[in-house]
């Protein structure tokens, strides 16, 4: 799964890669760790608008939540779509076919059981380069504010062999994007095999590091 990201590149960094700016309400600040469980709000590229970085809440959504309790409660479950099944479930299946996005970062944190603990790897592409996960996103109207909140999840599939060694129960990783296929991604609608398929051979390099929790 995929619930510690980390963003240390700079703005300026992050606009060239991606040939997109910051949208002007967005304050970015790199972090070495973000969870998802602090329900923060991370830089995503969308199919609605690809030459403008926003701020989307990290827990998807959907656009037919009641209000702000449903919302709280479906969102804890959504940080994640697994890909074999996002056609399907009813909080991904309106956002898959058009709504899809770009997640930027520089690396994840997994944790790996072994014998004496859990250790926590740092796992980046070669060189720490910025990278996209693969994301969707959806649009739900504030029954109370009447605002518009934008939120995303990031796709997950299986492990491939280095990281079924780090995340050796589940077996899941999150789905990063060949650069080439980013905006293979966006236009996909519900015809991304390849692109998952291309996913899962990527390189990847890991390194241990010290828990950035206080309980991994």
């Amino acid at each position: 799964m995929c619930f510690n990201i980390s963003i240390v590149s700079s703005i300026a960094t992050i606009e060239q890669q991606f040939n997109a700016e910051f949208h002007a309400d967005f304050n970015f600040m790199p972090q070495e760790h973000i969870s998802a469980f602090t329900n923060p709000q991370i830089p995503v590229i969308t199919s609605e608008d690809t030459e403008v970085i926003q701020s989307l809440h990290w827990g998807l959504i959907p656009h037919w939540v009641k209000d702000q309790d449903q919302a709280d409660t479906i969102r804890r479950g959504t940080y994640n779509a697994r890909s074999e099944t996002v056609r399907e479930k009813p909080s991904f299946r309106s956002s898959i076919e058009k709504n899809k996005c770009l997640v930027i970062a520089n690396g994840f944190y997994e944790w790996q059981t072994t014998s004496s603990g859990k250790v926590c790897h740092y796992i980046t592409r070669p060189g720490d380069n910025l990278f996209a996960f693969a994301g969707i996103w959806s649009g739900w109207i504030h029954t109370t504010t009447g605002k518009l909140m934008k939120s995303v999840s990031i796709l997950t599939q299986s492990a491939n062999k280095m990281m079924a060694e780090i995340h050796n129960i589940k077996k899941r990783q999150p789905v990063i994007l060949h650069e080439e296929h980013q905006k293979d991604w966006m236009d996909s609608g519900l015809k991304f095999g390849h692109i998952l398929e291309d996913s899962f051979a990527i390189e990847l390099s890991s390194k241990i590091v010290k828990s950035p929790l206080k309980r991994s």
